[in-house]
């Protein structure tokens, strides 16, 4: 019935359908359109050959959607989505495609094999640790808005990310961005983004790096003692963007998760980054 076959070639449109019914009735729902979808997924490098699908007959039942990248010095692959149709759940079609897709990957010279997956997803993150991935850092998601009383500053600059130093920005960014925010990735799409940042552009104080289209912050960092100044930038952010979102805080910068919660910012969920040997 079921029949498992690599992506390259399957149209993006029956891709993206699939992904968005598999991720219906989720708590985070797919709601890009299928342009800004598949833009979504050539930023992060997918490879629709190292990638797999669950078909029966002509129709896509589950996806599995691998990203290529450098990561923190290495080369590595990382499940850049992952879905199952409601109707098709709970027959190990899952574990099937990571065994597809594992043996895709060995045949390249990946570091290891990572993912993100929700914290209250208690049976997802059961079956990733049963195939042999482990939890190494933990991760806050906000969303929406500051609060009306928020505010924001008037002494900041902004600039298109190819007319700011961004190697010079490691030294005010409390954790290594993670796969998804990337500096690969603003470097091959640098029209998508703009820098807000405060002080002058060869040794700013705060930054936050996002996304033209809908407000995604993508980097974000400071310099000791200026937590609020990063703070003011988010609110100034907030003020141009009906839903902000900023993904992937290392639970270790609790002052920075702190900060926005008291700003008004929706801290909806977290995350667990896991990896393992591929």
């Amino acid at each position: 019935m079921y029949e498992i076959k690599d992506l390259s070639g399957v149209e993006f449109q029956k891709i993206a359908a699939c992904m968005r019914e598999a991720f219906s009735d989720y708590y985070v729902k797919m709601e890009l359109g299928d342009e800004a979808l598949n833009h979504r997924f050539q930023s992060e490098n997918v490879q629709y050959d190292l990638s797999c699908g669950v078909f029966v007959g002509d129709e896509l039942v589950a996806v599995l959607l691998n990203a290529v990248g450098e990561y923190n010095g290495e080369k590595v692959a990382f499940d850049a989505a992952t879905g199952v149709v409601p109707a098709h759940r709970r027959k190990g079609l899952y574990s099937k495609m990571m065994d597809f897709c594992m043996a895709l990957l060995t045949q390249h010279d990946f570091a290891y094999y990572g993912l993100e997956v929700i914290q209250t997803n208690a049976p997802a993150v059961a079956t990733y640790k049963k195939m042999g991935l482990d939890v190494i850092k933990e991760y806050a998601c906000f969303r929406g808005n500051a609060k009306d009383t928020a505010e924001g500053t008037e002494d900041f600059q902004e600039l298109p990310i190819t007319e700011f130093p961004l190697d010079s920005l490691s030294a005010l960014q409390h954790d290594a961005p993670s796969f998804e925010n990337r500096t690969e990735i603003l470097r091959a799409f640098p029209a998508d983004y703009l820098i807000m940042f405060t002080g002058p552009a060869e040794h700013c104080d705060a930054f936050i790096i996002y996304q033209k289209d809908n407000g995604h912050v993508k980097q974000w960092g400071r310099r000791e003692g200026k937590l609020s100044e990063l703070g003011r930038l988010m609110v100034n952010l907030s003020g141009r963007y009906q839903d902000v979102r900023l993904h992937n805080i290392n639970f270790t910068d609790q002052a920075w998760i702190e900060e926005l919660e008291k700003l008004g910012f929706d801290h909806f969920c977290d995350q667990y980054e896991m990896k393992m040997d591929c």
